[in-house]
């Protein structure tokens, strides 16, 4: 049984406007990637410092070499309410395949919990996805949290299988 059917108008939820973000936009990218990260597992006020930090950093330097756009869903009254960001991330080349060698990696999305179940992540996603489509991507990464993954399958959104090690304490 399917969910119930967004809202929307050409990228649009109702009330809301979806808008590519800018270096103006610092702020509330930051802002949202730092509550995003909190709803996922608490932090220390140490370890937000120094992600934010580094994320403040990353964001304008991804833009100027054009590896990185963001999306916002604002208000009436331009403010920010959620967002979606992409990185072009380099990849390896694959067998039978020259190009491209980015990929678009989707990062970043999260909604202030007053603003949730109104459609907007699934409008920023779609916007991503169209963003991408348009500049000849065939593929999109993502990892998602636990929250997100029925937003993302919904989408059309597959899981995959990705291996990690610890090299602090190693066995």
């Amino acid at each position: 049984m399917k969910g119930p059917r967004t809202r929307k108008r050409f990228g649009k939820a109702i009330g809301f406007q979806i808008r590519q973000a800018s270096l103006r936009d610092l702020d509330a990218l930051v802002e949202q990637r730092h509550e995003m990260f909190e709803d996922l597992r608490h932090r220390t006020p140490t370890e937000h410092h120094i992600g934010d930090q580094a994320y403040r950093e990353f964001v304008p330097e991804m833009i100027r070499k054009r590896r990185f756009v963001g999306f916002l869903a604002v208000t009436k009254d331009g403010l920010p309410v959620a967002g979606a960001c992409l990185w072009l991330r380099e990849v390896q080349p694959h067998p039978g395949k020259t190009r491209p060698r980015k990929t678009p990696y989707l990062m970043s999305v999260y909604t202030l919990p007053e603003f949730r179940g109104r459609g907007l992540a699934t409008c920023l996603v779609k916007e991503t996805m169209k963003w991408s489509r348009k500049r000849g991507f065939t593929q999109m990464t993502l990892h998602a949290s636990k929250m997100g993954r029925h937003l993302y399958k919904a989408l059309g959104w597959e899981r995959t299988w990705e291996m990690r090690v610890n090299l602090k304490n190693p066995r």
